[in-house]
């Protein structure tokens, strides 16, 4: 945490460094000469040797700027700080008036380097929390979290935030808030009116409050939230979670009405029609995704919602609706569909409603062909069997059948019952 602390300071201090003082604007020669050897040591990683040569620029000249030059390149070194802190020091002390900023950063951070945290934080608290640029009052609020000062880090990141209202003050503030002070529920509030306020938020600050949301098991507003994202950037991942969480809550409506006021999607849409039977809307989002896509599923798709919305209206299936889905499931597969999904579906109406049993037969079996241990695919063939009065081997199938299933579902247990009665005749 300590380097990350001096790293912060470090870059405060390339920001407003005099580049005059390291440069070779000089018109003492020797003194530019230095200079350039200093440069090409730092370049070199000879770190040891740039920083005698400030130490040498800072005799000769007297100029302070050499001194943060060595005491940077020893913080970037790693050597021991305290040979650099006393000359600051006496520096300071030296020329009180001088209140350069980047003279006390410094030694903040050679105080954090040498472990001394009291020291820095007494440097810091009278030079580097007041006017202190943005970053230099970051940097102090990291400091005071180290040293177990949480809410003097908070105040800092405030002060800080209501200065230049930048977001990344603003999650780290909200962290604090959380995660040292406990109090989540002004950090949901400062992120709830941020983004509120604010229509180039970013996904950071999106996903910290779905964070502190969900730790609040506030699954409602993390959906929101989603939703919110998802109408910035369609992005399936933001779907993904809208759907996820519509359906642990078991509000499939919600996932509908997000989807039908959203466009893209139709084929999630389709299925959660499929899955709430609401099978008007299901046949003509069939409709409209062969349409689209001319692909031969979702004419079978349509078939089946068909057949299904006549299921559901009464139990005598009208004639109609047998041959609509007829029609449209031949159609499927004469433009080549070839799913054992649809195969068996359309193989089994045709023999459950005595349509065309050797078709369905045929159907069934060429399911089969592509799944040959599919339990549902197998009933549906032993059924066609039983009807056409081959009950050996449709019982032969249906104990395959009832020993992986059992006789939980209902369709499986007539089947069954009737089957195995007809084989002990």
């Amino acid at each position: 945490m300590s380097r990350n602390i001096i790293k912060l300071l470090l870059i405060s201090l390339s920001i407003t460094l005099s580049i005059n003082a390291v440069t070779p604007m000089s018109q003492n020669l020797s003194e530019d000469a230095l200079i350039i050897k200093a440069l090409l040591d730092e370049q070199a990683g000879e770190l040891s040797k740039s920083r005698q040569i400030y130490e040498e620029l800072y005799r000769i000249t007297g100029k302070k700027e050499y001194l943060i030059q060595e005491a940077k390149d020893t913080l970037v070194q790693k050597s021991d700080p305290s040979h650099s802190i006393d000359n600051l020091v006496q520096w300071i002390t030296a020329h009180p008036e001088d209140r350069d900023v980047a003279l006390y950063r410094m030694l903040v951070a050679l105080y954090i380097e040498q472990g001394s945290l009291t020291d820095a934080e007494n440097v810091a608290d009278e030079y580097l929390t007041n006017d202190a640029p943005i970053e230099d009052q970051i940097a102090v609020a990291a400091l005071k979290l180290e040293l177990n000062k949480p809410q003097e880090a908070v105040d800092l990141l405030r002060k800080a935030y209501r200065k230049e209202n930048d977001e990344k003050i603003l999650l780290q503030l909200v962290s604090l808030l959380d995660k040292e002070l406990k109090k989540r529920k002004e950090a949901i509030a400062i992120l709830e009116k941020y983004i509120a306020n604010n229509d180039d938020a970013s996904v950071g600050s999106y996903f910290k409050l779905i964070e502190l949301y969900a730790k609040e098991k506030k699954l409602t507003e993390v959906a929101d939230l989603y939703k919110k994202l998802y109408k910035k950037d369609p992005q399936k991942y933001f779907l993904q979670k809208i759907i996820e969480i519509s359906l642990y809550q078991k509000d499939i409506d919600g996932v509908i009405t997000f989807l039908e006021s959203n466009e893209g999607n139709e084929d999630i849409l389709f299925t959660f029609y499929k899955e709430k039977r609401q099978y008007p809307e299901a046949i003509a989002m069939a409709q409209k995704l062969y349409q689209k896509t001319a692909e031969t599923k979702w004419l079978a798709e349509e078939g089946m919602m068909v057949y299904e919305q006549a299921k559901k209206r009464s139990r005598a299936i009208d004639p109609q609706a047998l041959k609509k889905m007829q029609a449209l499931l031949e159609q499927a597969l004469q433009k080549g569909l070839n799913d054992p999904l649809y195969l068996n579906y359309y193989g089994y109406t045709l023999i459950d409603h005595d349509m065309d049993i050797d078709r369905g037969i045929s159907l069934v079996q060429k399911a089969l062909i592509k799944e040959p241990k599919n339990t549902y695919y197998l009933d549906s063939l032993a059924w066609g069997l039983y009807k056409k009065g081959n009950c050996d081997k449709a019982y032969e199938l249906m104990k395959l059948v009832v020993a992986k299933e059992g006789l939980s579902e209902e369709e499986i247990k007539i089947h069954w019952d009737l089957i195995r009665k007809c084989y002990l005749k």
